[in-house]
Order: C-alpha cells, then sequence, then structure tokens
C-alpha cells in the first residue's frame, strides 16, 4: 500500500498541480475517521461528523475546479484522494501493531520503505529502459529526499504509537499551505482563489476535528476515573 501510494503520490502532484494534491491529501484525517469509526468502534459526535461533512464539500469543491459541478470533477485530483485513502488504512493498521506488539517505531518505517523500494523498482523495470533503475537510485536529490523522509517516517510512527492517527494527521493541517508558496516561487504555479477558500476551509475543518476529540478524550477519561474511584465498583 505505501510503494502504490508513494507512486500516486508523484503522479497527482505531476497531473492535479502542487496545490490540489497537497489539498487533496488533506482528505487523510477523513478517511482515518473512517476506518477508526468501521472497524475500531470509535464512535462520533455531531459535531464531528457536521465537520467531516463540511471537509468532504470543500474538497468536493476543489476538485471540481471551484465550479462545484460533477461535470468538472478532475480525474487526477480523485488520483491524488487516493494516496490519503492508503496511507489511512495502512496507518491505522500499523497503530494497532503497534500498541499491541514489541514492534518498535524503527522497525516498522525499516520494513516499510524496504517493501515500497521493492514494489517501486519493480514498476521501474516493467516500464522503464534498462539504465532507469541506476539513474533513479544515484540521483542526489532522491537520495536527499529518501534520507529526509526516512526520518519523517520514524517521527511519524512514534508519534502515531501514543495518539490517534485522525488526530496526528490533523496536527499537521498547515503544511500545504507552505507546498502553495513554494509552488509559486518555484514552479511558477498560479494558485487560484478558489484553492485558498477550500484550502482554509479544510483546515479549520481538521483542526475542529482535533478539538473535538480531544474534548471526547477528555471527558471519557474523566468518566474513568469516576468509574475507578473509590466505593465504585
Amino acid at each position: 500500500m505505501f510503494g502504490l501510494s508513494t507512486y500516486l503520490y508523484v503522479l497527482g502532484v505531476e497531473k492535479a498541480g502542487a496545490a490540489n494534491a497537497a489539498i487533496a491529501i488533506q482528505a487523510y484525517p477523513l478517511f482515518a475517521i473512517l476506518w477508526e469509526t468501521l472497524f475500531l468502534r470509535r464512535r462520533k459526535t455531531a459535531l464531528e461528523l457536521a465537520l467531516t461533512l463540511l471537509l468532504l464539500c470543500a474538497l468536493f469543491y476543489l476538485g471540481t475546479g471551484g465550479t462545484g459541478r460533477l461535470s468538472g470533477l478532475s480525474l487526477w485530483f480523485l488520483v491524488s484522494l487516493g494516496v490519503p485513502f492508503l496511507w489511512s488504512i495502512a496507518h491505522v493498521i500499523i497503530k494497532e501493531e503497534i500498541g499491541r506488539t514489541p514492534v518498535t517505531p524503527i522497525q516498522v518505517t525499516f520494513f516499510r520503505v524496504a517493501i515500497s523500494v521493492v514494489f517501486l523498482a519493480i514498476v521501474l523495470a516493467a516500464t522503464a529502459a534498462s539504465t532507469g533503475l541506476a539513474h533513479a537510485v544515484l540521483q542526489p536529490m532522491s537520495i536527499l529526499m529518501g534520507f529526509v523522509y526516512y526520518l519523517e517516517l520514524i517521527v511519524w510512527f512514534y508519534a502515531v504509537r501514543h495518539i490517534d492517527v485522525s488526530l496526528a494527521s490533523s496536527i499537521t493541517t498547515p503544511w500545504p499551505a507552505l507546498t502553495m508558496v513554494l509552488a509559486v516561487l518555484i514552479l511558477g504555479d498560479r494558485v487560484a482563489a478558489y484553492q485558498i477558500g477550500a484550502l482554509a476551509v479544510v483546515v479549520l475543518c481538521i483542526y475542529g476535528l482535533a478539538w473535538a476529540g480531544l474534548r471526547k478524550a477528555a471527558a471519557q477519561s474523566g468518566r474513568d476515573l469516576l468509574e475507578a474511584a473509590p466505593g465504585k465498583r
């Protein structure tokens, strides 16, 4: 799943544009909430459901190029949505494994990257010339990005070891704003007003979901303390 999501990530940025792909990937907490609800039985409040609906509307508006018409829905935007879809499934599974087994975040990161390398090497061998693999591996930028990404993954898995995947992904929400700025300065992209508006709504929704989740966790903790108090049996 991680190997395929990496391929879709690069493809989505190339075809949908850096800004659109970056905002589409912010659907990640949405998918994480879905899987946590369906498979881990973590029920959501009315506020969380309302914010989720608003988040869906913002992503649909962005995916239609600011028209709101289904006919304008971009195929490459949907490809970009495949990235958080795959991430959310894999990360929810990994969080449960980290919590129940002695495996460490560094071990998880190592095997995740190793399996992704094998998957992508097979894809590259099937779609490129024999020199394609050597050319990809020997690029200095690829080496640097791989090293930075490896460190990021270690930090990420240490985080999800202690908090829900949906909450961890919410904390990283503002990064598409930086992507937009860099896309304009470095790539010469033009950022439309509807993209900025969609990003603002997405950020507000995800932080609202994070706040609602923390409030619910605090309330549950309070109930647990009351149940554990002397005289409560």
